[in-house]
């Protein structure tokens, strides 16, 4: 092609070279960069021959073809140096003659070759005690090879060529795996979010298996959720359903009032044994066989309660009491788990805020009702009868909508790297084999809504034990180690004793209003409570929804659960003295006054100093264990899957000691003593200064060996191995990105 532009220009500059003599040169100039044509092929001398006209029949014409006649000869170049020779033969004819074709340049000769700068090695790393405390969740590391500006959808299909390793290309972005899939060296699509999430990337990373509760449609997501917070409103609901009817529950089986509290303690230390073995063991065998045993479990509980309100009842109360604890452990152990297993990363912070409001309104505003409902003539029992009702929804919702969420991402991701079958959630017959395996999933139908195929498929699904895998030492030790990390303690014994005078306070408000001189209903005593409902949401809607979604704010001040502690704490210590003093003072009776025992009494003041006592706690419970337990988790979990699991770990672990310290504290502090309430103001004054003492020496110890404190954890958990003073090897056990699966 670029001949024939040569050939072209030399005919046009041919032609015009004549017009102008001054431009001869430059023109000629031009005309010689183009490379020269290629010569005419050459013809045998017999065709040449044949070929060649003669006059006669050059002139000749005959009347069907036109006349031959010779073509006008061929223009010639004037130009200086042109690129051919014109010669005139004796017939009149023109001959160009082209001229031999330009010597060639010499190659190039290639640039020699700079050899690689020579690089120290890099250094080694730094003891963990003077290693600067990064969090690895707050500033991750970077996977190699990755581009920031590729957008792909969760459709992603598994990459096979290796990952692109420039910033500035259009590629889809790669990572690679530190399980089984980077042995065989596969890397795999970084996938996204869809519609306003399109820009964000999923963590964690779900695998192409449909089964995977990260790829379920967002409807099955949202019925398995709100399904377990029925069920938790309802084991939250039981929690405090005897806090107003204590005193008529004392009177009605002839026991004393700890006894009537004992109602209350016992489910409590219950709830924290099964819930350790519920989670314990669902690492093993999954979620679903729990929460369908505990849902049995708790309606025995609460149906049976519906037919205890007569005298000499109250073995069968208290048996009854005893199955509703059983059933209270899995919803209060493995929910948080089952979110973590469905939800992203950037739709969890919502959901969790969801639970935890759940969780804390569905204790304090219940036994307003409660009260209101135990004065008609079925008692306390009608409120049993209510809630039974509500099995009607929460029966077929749990079994039909609460699927199995435990996945294992890394063997899916192990196999799909080997062309291994793929993972499901089933049995055998049902995707999972009786020797454990997986078999591989079916190729997906084309989907219907409503139809019997889809309905059958559904329901294969919701097998009660689809989850299996091998009894390690290591996978049962996971929780118990989790719950002797040193922030697990050291939370656990700043926040119990607020969090156990509550719960004791809460017990008594019957014992003290219900006698004379007050005599108040159960409908009045369950007016106390709106404090406590209305301040506790504060710092539970604070903690779980603003500091995840501002958590540089929280994360940006240093020390930050140090601030928290002492505003829990603070908050504590003027609840606990202001209740126990003011109720005791206005309640004993005074020879010397003139005024009506009981007429001292400012109620309203009364149910706002126990909403600060519950704010406090609320403060503590959420606040502190919320960011204390993420800042350590974020320093030393080797990737984001260890970092969820030990989240949930060591949170049920200083809820399994604060329930074992309030049921001890709920059937403990109900002496008889409170009658002349000797007995509550001593209980408060030693509460007050405790809380103050304990908490200001614990947040003391915080503040100097914070860093300490943080490798205990580690090293409690198995993520960080200490090694002897100064080894400069001991540090964080790192496995390929913090961003890979457990």
């Amino acid at each position: 092609m670029g001949q024939d532009l040569g050939i072209d220009l030399r005919k046009e500059l041919g032609l015009r070279g004549g017009s102008n003599e001054n431009d001869g040169s430059s023109t000629a100039g031009l005309i010689e960069s183009f490379p020269p044509p290629p010569p005419p092929a050459k013809e045998p001398h017999h065709m040449m021959a044949k070929k060649k006209p003669s006059h006669s029949s050059l002139n000749s014409t005959s009347p069907t073809e036109p006349p031959n006649r010779p073509l006008p000869p061929r223009p010639v170049s004037k130009l200086g140096g042109g690129l051919s020779r014109s010669t005139t033969n004796a017939s009149g004819f023109t001959a160009i003659t082209p001229l031999p074709p330009p010597s060639l340049p010499p190659p190039s000769v290639p640039p020699p070759s700079v050899p690689a700068p020579n690089r120290p090695p890099p250094p080694k790393p730094l003891p963990l005690s003077v290693r600067p405390q990064v969090p690895l969740g707050m500033n991750p590391p970077t996977r190699p090879g990755t581009s920031t500006t590729a957008k792909t959808t969760t459709s992603a299909a598994t990459a096979m060529e290796p990952p692109p390793f420039s910033t500035t290309d259009s590629k889809p972005r790669m990572s690679w795996t530190s399980t089984a899939a980077s042995s065989l060296n596969v890397p795999r699509r970084i996938k996204y979010g869809q519609g306003k999430y399109s820009s964000v990337e999923l963590v964690p990373q779900p695998s192409d298996d449909p089964d995977d509760p990260l790829n379920w449609p967002t409807w099955r997501k949202e019925v398995n959720f709100w399904s377990l917070m029925l069920m938790v409103a309802m084991t939250g609901v039981t929690k405090t359903i005897f806090m107003t009817v204590n005193a008529q529950v004392s009177q009605l089986y002839g026991v004393s009032y700890t006894a009537a509290a004992a109602l209350t303690g016992v489910p409590l230390i219950l709830s924290a044994i099964t819930g350790l073995g519920c989670l314990i063991a669902a690492r093993m065998v999954g979620k679903r066989p729990f929460y369908l045993g505990s849902l049995i479990s708790f309606f025995i509980g609460t149906v049976w309660s519906t037919n205890v309100g007569f005298e000499g009842a109250y073995g069968q109360c208290m048996a009854a009491r005893v199955f509703q604890g059983l059933g209270w452990g899995a919803w209060d152990a493995l929910v948080l788990g089952s979110i973590q297993d469905t939800f992203f990363e950037h739709e969890r912070n919502i959901k969790i805020t969801i639970h935890a409001i759940t969780t804390t309104a569905t204790l304090w505003f219940p036994p307003i009702l409660g009260g209101v409902a135990s004065q008609s003539s079925a008692g306390f029992t009608l409120q049993f009868t209510i809630l039974s009702s509500f099995f009607a929804l929460a029966i077929p919702a749990i079994a039909l909508g609460c699927p199995e969420t435990v996945f294992d991402r890394a063997y899916t991701l192990s196999a799909a790297a080997s062309a291994a079958p793929t993972p499901g959630t089933g049995l055998s017959g049902f995707g999972l084999t009786g020797t454990g395996r997986y078999k591989t999933s079916l190729p997906l139908a084309p989907y219907r809504l409503l139809s019997w195929e889809t309905a059958c498929t559904y329901l294969a699904k919701l097998h009660p034990y689809t989850y299996s895998t091998p009894i390690s030492p290591s996978l049962l030790l996971q929780a118990p180690r989790a719950m002797l990390a040193p922030t697990t303690l050291l939370i656990f014994l700043v926040s119990f004793l607020p969090i156990s005078a509550l719960w004791s306070f809460s017990s008594s408000l019957s014992l003290i209003f219900h006698p004379l001189p007050l005599s108040l209903p159960p409908s009045s005593i369950g007016l106390f409570f709106f404090g406590p409902f209305l301040l506790s949401l504060i710092p539970v809607i604070t903690f779980n929804y603003f500091y995840r979604k501002y958590s540089t704010i929280f994360t940006s001040t240093p020390k930050t659960h140090l601030f928290v502690t002492a505003v829990g704490l603070v908050l504590s210590f003027i609840g606990i003295l202001t209740f126990s003093l003011h109720i005791s003072s206005s309640l004993t009776p005074d020879p010397d006054s003139l005024m009506a025992t009981g007429a001292k009494v400012n109620l309203p003041a009364v149910g706002f100093v126990f909403g600060l006592l519950a704010m406090g706690a609320a403060t503590l419970e959420h606040g502190l264990q919320r960011v204390t337990i993420g800042e350590s988790t974020a320093f030393t979990s080797r990737n984001l899957g260890v970092k969820m699991r030990n989240e949930v770990d060591m949170g049920f672990g200083v809820e399994f000691y604060r329930k074992v310290m309030m049921g001890v504290f709920v059937m403990g502090t109900q002496t008889g003593n409170w009658v002349v309430f000797e007995g509550l103001m001593g209980l408060g004054l030693g509460l007050g200064v405790a809380v103050v003492v304990l908490g200001g020496g614990l947040a003391t110890g915080w503040w100097l060996w914070g860093g300490m404190i943080k490798g205990g954890d580690g090293w409690a958990v198995g993520g960080v191995d200490l090694g002897e003073m100064g080894n400069e090897g001991a540090g964080i056990k790192r496995s390929g990105s913090f961003f890979d699966t457990d």
